[in-house]
C-alpha cells in the first residue's frame, strides 16, 4: 500500500513540473509547453499568448502572386535587443472581408518563428511580391525589427541566392525528368521532352547620366536597369537598396557639395552590375526648374454613392471688399466632382456656393436649414471644402472664414468664426467630418495682397489647434502665419491642386487602394513647401485628426 502510494506521489510530482496545456483549433492540437510557442498554432492564439493586440504590432504580406492578407508578421513591441519574430501564414478563408485585426488572424496558422531579422527578411523576400518587397526596402520603420540598412541588403541578397539555388534544383529536375522520357519511344519522347532553361548568371546593366548638375541640396537621381533574365531589378546606393519599378528608379538626396554616387544593379539571381559612378554638381543659383504640371483628372474615380454622405463646398474668389482669391472658383467646382466620383457623395447631398452664393446670409441658411436634414445622428460622414479668405481676430485669438460680403474690419459680425462652424455642425452629431481650408490667417491673399489696409503682422497662438472636436479631421493649406498660395500652371491653390492630385491615387504610398490621412498629409508636405518655395514663399499644410484613419477608397 505505501509502495502504491509512494507511486502515484513521484508519478504527481511529474505531473506537476512537466505541465502542459493544450489548444485547439479546428480540431488540430497545439503544444505550448514550458512557455515556448511552437509553429502550427492558430495566429490569433499566438496573439493572445504574446500578451494581445496591444502588445504586438503587425505586418499584413502580400504572397507572390499579389494574394492579400497571404502573411502576416506578428512583432512583439518590445524594445528589448533580442526579440523574436512570428510569420504566420493564410490557410483559411472564414474571415477574409473583416476589418478586425483578431478576427482576420483566426484564418492564419504561424509558419515560422525568428530570432534574427537577417533571416526573417530573406525568408519573407523569396514568399512575397515584389510591391512587397519594395515597400520594404523603401519604407519599412527598420528599428523595430533590430534591422539596419546593412542588414536588410544582406538579406536581400541571400534571398536572391536561395531563389537562384532553387532555380537551379528545379534545372536538375527536370534534366531527370527528361532523361526517362527519352528511355520511352520517339513518337512518346517528341510529346513530352522539356526545353530547360538556362539560370540568368548575366549581370544587369545601368543606364544613367554620368554628369549631371542640380540646383538645390535637396535632388533626385533618376535612370534605367536592364536585364534580359530578370523581371525584378533593384538598385544599391551606399546602403540602401531600391526597388527599380518596370526597370526605372528615382532616388532622393541630399548634398551640400559636390558629390560622387555609386550605383549598382541587382537581379534577381544576385548577379551584381559593375559600379556606375554619377558625377554630381550641386549649383545653388536662384534659376528655377519649374516641373510639368500634370491636369486634374477625377474621373480616375469611381465611387459608388453612399446613402450617409454629405458635402459642402464653398469657392469665393471675387470678394465684395476684399481683394480676390484667385482660382478659388475653379477649385470649389473640381472638388465637387472629387467628392462625387471620389467619395461617394450623391449629387442631392452636395451644396455648392460660388461667390455671390456664399454671402454671410447664404452660408447660415445652408448650415442652419439645408444641413440638418442632410444628417443622420452617428450615421452621416460630413465633408467640407473652403476655397477663399480666412482671417484672425486682431489679438489672435479667433480664426475667421470669410464669406463673400464680409467686412474684414467687423469680423465677429460679417464672418464665420471656426468655433461658431464646430458648434453648428457638432449639435447636429454626424458620424464624422472632414474638412479641408484652403485659405490662411495670415491677412494676405494669395497674390500678397493684404486684406486690411492697415494691416499689422498677428501673432496667432497655439492653443488655435487644441478646440478641435474628436471625431473631426481638418486640413489646413499652410502654418497660421503664412500665405496660402495659388499654382498658376494649374490655376488652382497649390494645397487644393495636390489634395485633389492626392486622392485620385498619388497620395496612396503602400498601393492598398485606400489612402489614410497620414498618406495624404505626408503627399501634400512632399509637394505643397516645395511649389512655394518657388514663389519666395513658406507653406506648410497641416493635419488635426487621426493619421492613420482611412480618408478615402478607391
Amino acid at each position: 500500500m505505501i509502495k502504491k502510494f509512494l507511486y502515484l506521489f513521484i508519478i504527481y510530482n511529474l505531473l506537476i513540473n512537466y505541465s502542459f496545456s493544450q489548444i485547439t483549433f479546428d480540431s488540430q492540437k497545439v503544444l505550448i509547453k514550458n512557455n515556448i510557442i511552437y509553429e502550427g498554432i492558430s495566429c490569433d492564439e499566438l496573439t493572445k499568448l504574446l500578451g494581445g493586440t496591444r502588445q504586438v504590432s503587425t505586418l499584413w504580406l502580400e504572397g507572390k502572386q499579389g494574394q492579400k492578407r497571404e502573411y502576416v508578421l506578428v512583432n512583439s513591441d518590445n524594445k528589448s535587443e533580442f526579440k523574436m519574430f512570428y510569420v504566420c501564414k493564410k490557410f483559411r478563408n472564414n474571415n477574409e472581408n473583416t476589418d478586425k485585426l483578431i478576427k482576420a488572424m483566426r484564418d492564419q496558422d504561424l509558419e515560422k518563428i525568428f530570432e534574427d531579422p537577417v533571416e526573417l527578411f530573406a525568408y519573407i523576400f523569396t514568399i512575397t511580391s515584389q510591391s512587397t518587397s519594395k515597400y520594404i526596402l523603401s519604407r519599412l520603420s527598420k528599428e523595430d525589427f533590430n534591422i539596419d540598412h546593412e542588414g536588410m541588403s544582406l538579406a536581400l541578397q541571400k534571398s536572391v541566392r536561395e531563389k537562384v539555388s532553387e532555380k537551379k534544383q528545379a534545372k536538375k529536375v527536370e534534366k531527370k525528368q527528361t532523361k526517362k522520357v527519352e528511355k520511352t519511344t520517339e513518337v512518346k519522347q517528341e510529346e513530352v521532352k522539356q526545353v530547360v532553361t538556362k539560370v540568368d548568371e548575366k549581370s544587369p546593366t545601368i543606364i544613367i547620366k554620368e554628369n549631371i548638375t542640380v540646383n538645390d541640396t535637396s535632388y533626385t537621381i533618376s535612370g534605367k536597369i536592364e536585364d534580359e533574365g530578370s523581371d525584378i531589378l533593384y538598385v544599391k546606393v551606399d546602403n540602401d537598396i531600391f526597388a527599380a519599378e518596370n526597370g526605372k528608379f528615382s532616388i532622393k538626396r541630399f548634398s551640400p557639395i559636390d558629390e560622387k554616387v555609386s550605383i549598382v544593379g541587382i537581379d534577381q539571381w544576385g548577379n551584381e552590375s559593375k559600379p556606375k559612378i554619377v558625377n554630381v554638381t550641386v549649383s545653388l543659383d536662384e534659376t528655377l526648374i519649374v516641373d510639368k504640371i500634370d491636369k486634374l483628372n477625377p474621373s480616375k474615380l469611381k465611387s459608388v454613392p453612399k446613402k450617409y454622405k454629405t458635402a459642402i463646398i464653398f469657392g469665393i474668389e471675387n470678394y465684395e471688399k476684399s481683394p480676390m482669391a484667385t482660382y478659388a472658383n475653379l477649385d470649389a467646382k473640381y472638388f465637387y466632382e472629387y467628392a462625387r466620383k471620389g467619395f461617394g457623395v450623391s449629387k442631392q447631398n452636395i451644396k455648392l456656393l460660388i461667390d455671390n452664393d456664399a454671402k454671410l446670409t447664404n452660408t447660415f441658411v445652408t448650415l442652419e436649414k439645408w444641413l440638418p436634414p442632410k444628417i443622420k445622428k452617428n450615421q452621416t460622414d460630413l465633408l467640407i471644402f473652403f476655397a477663399g479668405h480666412g482671417l484672425a481676430s486682431s489679438n489672435g485669438e479667433e480664426l475667421y472664414i470669410l464669406p463673400q460680403d464680409s467686412d474684414p474690419d467687423l469680423l465677429r459680425r460679417t464672418a464665420l468664426s471656426r468655433k461658431e462652424l464646430f458648434d453648428i455642425i457638432l449639435a447636429l452629431e454626424p458620424k464624422s467630418v472632414t474638412m479641408f481650408f484652403d485659405t490662411c490667417y495670415s491677412g494676405v491673399s494669395r497674390e500678397e495682397q493684404t486684406l486690411l489696409a492697415d494691416a499689422r503682422p498677428i501673432r496667432l497662438k497655439l492653443e488655435d489647434q487644441s478646440d478641435i472636436p474628436k471625431n473631426f479631421t481638418i486640413f489646413s493649406a499652410s502654418g497660421l502665419d503664412q500665405i496660402s498660395s495659388g499654382l498658376k500652371e494649374a490655376k488652382h491653390g497649390i494645397f487644393s491642386y495636390y489634395v485633389m492630385k492626392g486622392l485620385e491615387g498619388n497620395a496612396d504610398i503602400n498601393s492598398d487602394r485606400k489612402i489614410t490621412n497620414g498618406e495624404l498629409l505626408s503627399y501634400l508636405n512632399d509637394h505643397v513647401p516645395l511649389k512655394a518655395s518657388e514663389l519666395g514663399r513658406k507653406q506648410t499644410p497641416s493635419l488635426a485628426g487621426d493619421p492613420d484613419k482611412i480618408l478615402m477608397r478607391y
